[in-house]
């Protein structure tokens, strides 16, 4: 069964007699506002996928799909969506939800058997309520191709095109082209046939390529499946390098290195040294790892927006240079929080307003008649400049609470909110920054109330309760927000499963500490390749108060914030 469509009701808010009635007076003008309601996929099966992952923040479907699906004809079993909402294919233009059944051509009609890339041509559905939302299908498909030569002669991992049918590998000039030992080749998916083309143009079916040995010219195969048939071309060439492919991810402080090469000829290694150092400023990177025909290692100690060179190394061979430049370790203004600006009553932590980076929830606080509840203070750690304060007052309208705050970014009112959705729409997390910072670190000093409000209906899925001590709530991520003007997590707290978060870290306690302690958080990345575009940093004297759940009396003190780059 696939369909999910509800009854469809023409108007939503009246009856129909009520219609016919004002049709019968004639036409009336509608101010009434279309409701928000989100267009949400809350399920979904595919025959033959091995992960299905639904994101309805990003209104993502990542899709991973078992090789012998064949990807013009994947079967959508059945989902669920937004009751009563609608449900287009934007390929097809067909209405998903009135079919009994459905198949996705994820080739999109493409002449070749690929998915095409997500970045120029995105698989896109559209649900439709009282809003349209777009969500992009994120298909793969991991057919495992493999050509593999013996290790004495094979140079990095073999190079496969699958648009264009076609596959190399290296070997040293000296293995002869007619002495190649094939170990393994597969070109297609596991319920695929192979034949290969002999040169007098004969198909020899379930050929040993183990008996193959002549790639003086490239050798041809044939290789069918569902009804598709693709003729291979598998080529072997010598090479002067025994080091291919050597690529560079630089940090500030340190670079990862990566390379393909004989591993089998020698010791594997990397060098680096300062651009346009003499030969014997070389100096050896430690920890190299060797898996298979690939090798790995880091540098460290290296210093940041500086430029270097690196080369690959297996016994006494040596691997052409590769320059590299470092990154820089951009700072956060007003990092040590010594900048602060008093508007009648209202504290704002910086010195310019025209070129603010911080924010709080003060402007909210004191417009219902309270003071600001995060401020500077002469309570530091070294008795100088200025430290943050951060209480969590009771007594404010509607939410009951306002935890002290203060976080990278803005924070938006256009008159008081009235609703606590509303009022979670006032900050905006988040400001433009490309460095990667590996931690963050500083001083703070808390004293912890009891919980005793929670305004919020959500107090059960915090993990919360009234009683339970108050926890103050220090975190930062770095972020790719595509693109996006605003974050796609809006306030949420960032975990490494957030599509847009590329590194983030926490700090949390619910001890009071009478005195100014030390923390570090490490930042955690999911890989070592991906660059920021935002970052995000938050500080609150309770840690759910952007629920509206908190100890009133809470205090924060934050004081000396520092990035670290090692």
């Amino acid at each position: 069964m696939m369909k999910n469509r509800q009854t469809t009701i023409w108007i939503r808010r009246f009856g129909a007699g009520c219609a016919a009635a004002l049709l019968a007076v004639g036409c009336i003008k509608n101010d009434i506002p279309y409701e928000i309601v989100p267009g949400n996929v809350t399920s979904m099966e595919i025959r033959g996928a091995e992960s299905l992952t639904l994101d309805n923040t990003a209104r993502t479907i990542d899709l991973v799909l078992a090789d012998t699906v064949d990807l013009r004809h994947v079967y959508l079993e059945d989902f669920r969506i937004t009751p009563e909402a609608r449900i287009i294919d934007n390929m097809t233009f067909q209405e998903l939800d009135t079919l009994d059944s459905y198949y996705l051509d994820l080739t999109q009609g493409g002449e070749q058997y690929v998915i095409p890339s997500i970045e120029t041509d995105p698989y896109t559905f559209t649900v439709i309520t009282y809003q349209d939302y777009l969500w992009t299908l994120r298909a793969t498909q991991n057919i495992e191709r493999v050509f593999r030569l013996s290790p004495e002669q094979q140079i990095g991992e073999a190079r496969f095109s699958v648009t264009r049918c076609s596959v190399g590998a290296s070997v040293p000039e000296s293995v002869p082209l007619t002495e190649i030992d094939i170990q393994e080749l597969k070109l297609g998916p596991s319920n695929a046939t192979m034949a290969w083309k002999a040169p007098d143009g004969t198909l020899v079916e379930n050929v040993d390529v183990r008996t193959i040995h002549d790639f003086t010219f490239p050798q041809h195969f044939i290789v069918k499946f569902f009804d598709i048939t693709q003729e291979w071309v598998v080529a072997v060439e010598q090479s002067k390098q025994y080091i291919l492919d050597l690529s560079v991810n630089p940090w500030a402080k340190f670079a990862y290195f990566s390379a393909q090469g004989l591993t089998s000829a020698g010791e594997c290694g990397f060098q680096v040294r300062p651009a346009g150092a003499g030969d014997d400023a070389w100096s050896a990177v430690a920890d190299v790892e060797v898996d298979g025909t690939s090798f790995s290692g880091k540098a460290t100690g290296l210093q940041p927006a500086t430029n270097y060179e690196v080369r690959g190394v297996i016994g006494d061979n040596y691997g052409d240079p590769v320059a590299f430049t470092t990154d820089g370790m951009p700072e956060i203004p007003n990092l040590s929080l010594d900048q602060w600006t008093l508007d009648k009553t209202t504290w704002y932590p910086y010195a310019d307003a025209a070129n603010s980076y911080w924010a709080t929830g003060n402007k909210g606080v004191t417009m219902s008649n309270k003071p600001s509840n995060t401020t500077p203070s002469d309570v530091t750690v070294n008795g100088t400049g200025k430290a943050a304060k951060l209480v969590t007052l009771g007594g404010i309208p509607i939410a009951k609470i306002a935890a002290g705050n203060l976080f990278v970014g803005d924070f938006v009112m256009n008159g008081l909110p009235t609703t606590l959705p509303a009022m979670r729409k006032c900050p905006k997390f988040g400001r433009p920054y490309t460095g990667r910072p590996t931690s963050l670190s500083g001083w703070f000093q808390y004293t912890s109330a009891t919980i005793d409000i929670a305004a919020d209906d959500k107090l059960p899925e915090l993990k919360a309760k009234i009683g339970d001590p108050d926890q103050c709530h220090i975190y930062i991520s770095l972020e790719n927000w595509g693109g996006a003007a605003e974050r796609p997590l809006g306030t949420g707290v960032p975990t490494l499963s957030d599509a847009s978060v590329l590194g983030c870290g926490e700090f949390y306690t619910d001890q009071t500490v009478d005195k100014y302690t030390p923390f570090k958080i490490d930042i955690q990345y999911k890989n070592v390749a991906d660059k920021p575009t935002h970052v995000v940093l938050v500080a609150t004297s309770s840690r759910w108060g952007g629920d509206f759940c908190g100890g009133s009396g809470s205090v924060l003190y934050v004081d000396g914030l520092e990035l670290g780059f090692d």
